[in-house]
């Protein structure tokens, strides 16, 4: 698509649902950008003078106004524009300014029961497994919200994780020494369960990085011709916080945190994929194109979400739609125009979701009887079918429901069995003279 792109602007609510969205609560996918740094290879590559293909126009625009993307293909002179949330360039401590604008107000919300989702998306070599861990000088949001929570928790709350990875389209616990497959499950209320995942209580920091740092070793990964270290799988660390309720009912509040690390999607003419490395590169493209799936349906108000595509899209099942907060940070590479604008487009249907649950009754759905008969009868009537129809119904038969071929071929049926029956009464007249 050559030329600026349009940008893409929020869909409103009609008028006649303002008073709905009145009392109701309304929640966003909110969508961010990281660019990540160059890399020492990349810059000597290109004899040291690298030219990032992502860029904001308006940085100097309010926290609580959104932000216009820009990108554009140094080698082709191709732009494209599209409006998120908010931009994060290039500097080495831009996941601490995504921290303490952006996840740090949500943690608060967790404490009293909410469920976060926090997810990285990008393709593979974007940054999204760093953005999450980080390292030991620069940590990533993982340990960052994890610290947030036990310092607000500390002798009020408890705090327990579960880490498990999709792999090849299966669910694996990591915090298990015996690798073991997890399913999903659906209860009677539609909530979904992973049956046999192991849960473990954490009460400081240090507690959390010994456990947490023995499973990302269990994670699946493996060299590609863009990654040394590229994530086979999709990561998903569960953080559940247990708080007693202010009454005296007893009651036990618990907030949930998700925090997803996505595998990459892959270009294999890059990656230079073969053997069991492809079939991992499909599972993981098939898994985020399901994603993809998801997202429009969401946007489209689509009366059929298709979460059961893939075991990603289930697991997301309570992260997009309904009254759960999500944050999705899109990772980009700033020397991968193509890759970069996949991802922001993608992004930027993600930022339209809006989940409305309402305060009052859910509005009854109409119920519309449909007279499929009268329909049939119709439609046999414009295509001139009466007369055959009604002869069809004299036999009363089973087979008046089928297609005008299967008709005619049970006519013939019919009349092929009356004829052997007339010959059959001949020949018994034929023998019985001959007997006299």
């Amino acid at each position: 698509m050559n030329g600026l792109k349009a940008c893409q602007t929020e869909n409103l609510p009609t008028p006649g649902r303002v008073q709905q969205l009145e009392s109701a609560v309304v929640t966003k996918v909110r969508v961010i950008v990281r660019v990540r740094p160059f890399l020492p290879r990349e810059i000597n590559s290109i004899d040291g003078n690298p030219i990032s293909c992502v860029s904001v126009l308006n940085s100097e625009c309010e926290p609580s106004e959104d932000v216009t993307v820009h990108l554009k293909d140094h080698d082709t002179s191709r732009n494209e524009c599209y409006k998120l949330d908010a931009f994060f360039g290039q500097e080495d401590n831009n996941i601490s300014q995504i921290f303490g604008k952006e996840v740090s107000p949500l943690i608060p919300g967790i404490l009293e029961g909410c469920n976060v989702t926090i997810f990285a998306y990008g393709a593979t070599g974007s940054g999204k497994t760093y953005t999450m861990q980080g390292t030991e000088n620069l940590p990533g949001l993982v340990p960052l919200a994890m610290s947030s929570i036990l310092s607000k928790s500390q002798g009020k709350s408890t705090v327990a994780i579960s880490y498990y990875e999709i792999y090849m389209d299966r669910c694996y616990d990591l915090l298990e020494l015996k690798e073991k497959e997890i399913f999903i499950l659906d209860d009677k209320d539609g909530q979904i369960h992973l049956k046999g995942l192991a849960q473990v209580a954490v009460s400081s920091t240090s507690e959390f990085q010994e456990a947490f740092s023995c499973a990302v070793q269990r994670r699946k990964v493996a060299h590609t011709g863009v990654n040394d270290v590229s994530s086979r799988s999709h990561a998903v660390l569960t953080v559940y916080v247990s708080t007693p309720s202010c009454d005296d009912t007893g009651n036990v509040i618990t907030g949930k945190l998700n925090l997803i690390d996505l595998a990459g999607n892959e270009d294999n003419r890059r990656t230079c994929n073969t053997g069991i490395r492809l079939q991992e590169s499909a599972k993981i493209n098939q898994s985020l194109f399901a994603l993809s799936n998801v997202i429009y349906a969401l946007n489209n108000n689509q009366p059929r979400i298709p979460y059961r595509e893939s075991k990603l899209t289930r697991v997301l099942q309570d992260s997009l739609g309904g009254t759960s907060r999500a944050l999705m940070v899109a990772c980009l590479n700033p020397g991968e125009y193509q890759e970069s604008l996949h991802t922001v487009s993608l992004a930027a249907r993600s930022r339209h979701i809006s989940n409305f649950v309402a305060s009052a009754q859910k509005g009854d759905t109409p119920k519309v009887k449909i007279d499929m008969e009268a329909k049939l009868r119709a439609w046999l009537e414009s295509k001139g079918k009466t007369k055959s129809t009604q002869r069809i119904g004299a036999f009363d038969s089973p087979f008046t429901s089928k297609t005008p071929n299967s008709i005619c071929s049970t006519r013939k049926l019919g009349l092929f069995g009356s004829s052997c029956k007339q010959k059959s009464i001949s020949n018994q007249g034929a023998s019985s003279i001959k007997k006299r």
